[in-house]
């Protein structure tokens, strides 16, 4: 197992780990508002290149609030009826920066680059690296559905997030400077109760480019 810093650490090691957390949603048919406060606590014991004990630890606080608006109205699109929603959402997180290069990496890794992951508080998966995110980001969806089942027919969502400072914590050991993250695009059409199709497209809007694209099809 390698540091950041690229101190080599053994694979023997004991971690102890806590992790509180209270959250409360507030919340009607057409919007909801969810604050959360997160405490993350790690101690480490493990053994350096050296053969040395070595211990650390490492005590994190993380605030996010997610909220969002649903509106819906009546709509007809080639001649069929349906409710159509408009649902713009902001969520908003922020971890302090406390360095982490000396501490062993046993399970963090980047999380994938989706609509589900911005948002959400860190950029890293895992319990060894703790990001200092403090971002915003900003989203909207409208969906169509059938009104007579309540069936959702169609998705479209598309979402940026926006560093408000330079991002410390990563794998890779660089910090992320880039104020501004790629613009993400997905589509979901349900054909029938058991086909969909979904697109989904990361566009890098600084090089006019598509980073990344995806189509899927899928049968239930």
């Amino acid at each position: 197992v390698l540091a950041d810093s690229g101190e080599e650490t053994s694979t023997r090691g004991d971690r102890a780990l806590a992790v509180a957390e209270i959250t409360r949603r507030w919340q009607s048919p057409g919007w909801f508002v969810q604050p959360k406060f997160r405490l993350h606590a790690t101690q480490y014991e493990f053994e350096n290149a050296r053969g040395r004990d070595r211990s650390a630890s490492r005590v994190l606080p993380t605030f996010s609030t997610d909220s969002g608006l649903i509106f819906e109205r009546q709509a007809s699109f080639f001649g069929r009826a349906f409710v159509q929603t408009l649902e713009p959402r902001a969520f908003f997180t922020w971890t302090p920066y406390e360095d982490q290069t000396r501490l062993p990496n046993y399970d963090s890794s980047n999380r994938d680059f989706n609509l589900s992951t911005m948002f959400t508080e860190h950029t890293i998966g895992g319990n060894d690296r703790i990001t200092d995110t403090r971002a915003v980001t900003l989203g909207v969806t409208s969906r169509l559905f059938d009104p007579v089942t309540g069936g959702e027919l169609v998705r479209v969502g598309v979402a940026q997030r926006f560093l408000l400072a330079d991002q410390n914590v990563t794998i890779s050991g660089r910090p992320v400077t880039d104020r501004n993250s790629d613009v993400l695009v997905a589509t979901r059409v349900n054909w029938s109760p058991t086909w969909s199709t979904e697109l989904n497209l990361r566009y890098r809007p600084t090089d006019d480019v598509a980073v990344r694209s995806s189509v899927s099809a899928r049968y239930t």
